[in-house]
């Protein structure tokens, strides 16, 4: 990610076929400073940038080995070179690396979205007094990556997914009226593309792809309306029947398509979500059922957390390939599992539940996932 001018200026000095000595002679630097550009040692001041390049017929940009797009596979590596950084350096650390970046590649936009992206799945673990004041000033810092993005790509792809990450990070930020100035208040009408690529691929006789395309889309539309069906019981801690109605379904489509092996993180959270509205209801025998399967699933999900197909999802690996992140979590995966220990040991919504001797072996078990003594 280094600047390396002098490699350049060595490689078009040798094309040229010309002395360092002549160079610094053109320059009007001395033979020791072309050699130490050269070496790295040192770099050229920026005044002397114009004449080098006009020197040579190249760009400044080119000069300095500079590039302001990066290619989708750099772009994950960064993704996951910051997010693995979080493991092994402090908030701070991290931090200044990621607005180095941001900085360097202002002009990316697929970079920019996925840089926003990791600071909005790992603010928790950035500098700050409070988690108020962390949610305040790096989900902003966020929101404003989504908003250049969605000023300023072509790319309707794109624009469409800053979007709505920009509608999520000011629900974060508390501005209702916001979103839905930007969303509008009613869900729009959607024709699924995934079918429609299916159909192509159809047509052309490749069934091979259909099938691949269709699971790909029936991979996500389940993570989407286990997602929905998530957010939809946290509005129904005064309806019992309707959140018992909501979670038997959620669970009778968990359970046929095995989701808590095949994508774990959704799962989960569908699980707390039912946890936290049966133990509002004091409903304890509902609540201490969840909680025990919830305890051992999360004891037994292998770490790091990855996106994978299984008998039924057979042909989807070309497409979990492709994703931005490809089929990594977008979170640091140990983090991840904390947090959602976490929810049980201190949300106080479950504080009965907590003093229940038939409670204790799972809360020790959870202490122990959640680094807690």
């Amino acid at each position: 990610m280094e600047i390396n001018v002098g490699a350049v200026i060595s490689a078009n000095r040798k094309q040229k076929g010309i002395t360092q000595q002549a160079l610094a002679d053109f320059v009007g630097v001395s033979k020791a400073s072309v050699s130490k550009w050269e070496t790295g040692q040192s770099y050229p001041d920026i005044t002397l940038l114009p004449i080098l390049a006009a020197y040579f017929d190249v760009s400044i940009d080119k000069l300095m080995a500079y590039d302001a797009q990066l290619s989708s596979t750099e772009i994950r590596r960064i993704y996951t070179s910051m997010k693995q950084a979080f493991e092994t350096q402090p908030g701070d650390a991290v931090l200044k690396s990621i607005r180095n970046l941001i900085r360097r590649y202002y002009a990316c936009y697929p970079f920019l979205l996925q840089m926003g992206l990791l600071i909005l799945n790992h603010y928790d673990l950035l500098p700050g007094t409070s988690q108020t004041a962390k949610v305040t000033e790096y989900v902003n810092e966020a929101r404003l990556l989504f908003v250049r993005v969605r000023q300023n790509s072509q790319k309707a792809q794109l624009t469409a997914k800053a979007v709505e990450l920009e509608g999520y990070s000011l629900l974060l930020l508390q501005r209702p009226d916001d979103v839905l100035a930007l969303l509008g208040e009613y869900v729009p009408e959607q024709l699924p593309a995934d079918s429609l690529i299916a159909g192509a691929f159809q047509q052309k006789g490749d069934f091979r792809r259909a099938i691949a395309t269709s699971q790909s889309g029936l991979m996500q539309d389940l993570s989407i309306i286990m997602s929905q069906l998530t957010n939809y019981m946290t509005l129904l801690k005064d309806d019992p029947n309707r959140l018992a109605a909501t979670y038997q379904r959620g669970q009778a489509i968990a359970k046929a398509f095995d989701l808590a092996t095949l994508n774990p993180a959704v799962w989960l959270n569908f699980q707390l979500a039912a946890l936290n509205g049966f133990a509002q209801q004091d409903k304890t025998d509902e609540a201490v059922a969840l909680l025990q399967e919830f305890t051992h699933v999360l004891t037994a999900t292998k770490m790091p957390l990855t996106l994978h197909g299984d008998a039924y999802f057979d042909a989807i690996e070309p497409w979990l390939e492709q994703l931005d992140l490809g089929s990594q979590s977008p979170r640091v995966s140990g983090q991840a599992k904390q947090v959602l220990a976490d929810f049980v040991l201190q949300n106080p919504a479950l504080a009965k539940i907590r003093t229940l001797p038939v409670v204790q072996p799972l809360l020790a078990e959870l202490k122990q996932v959640s680094g807690h003594r």
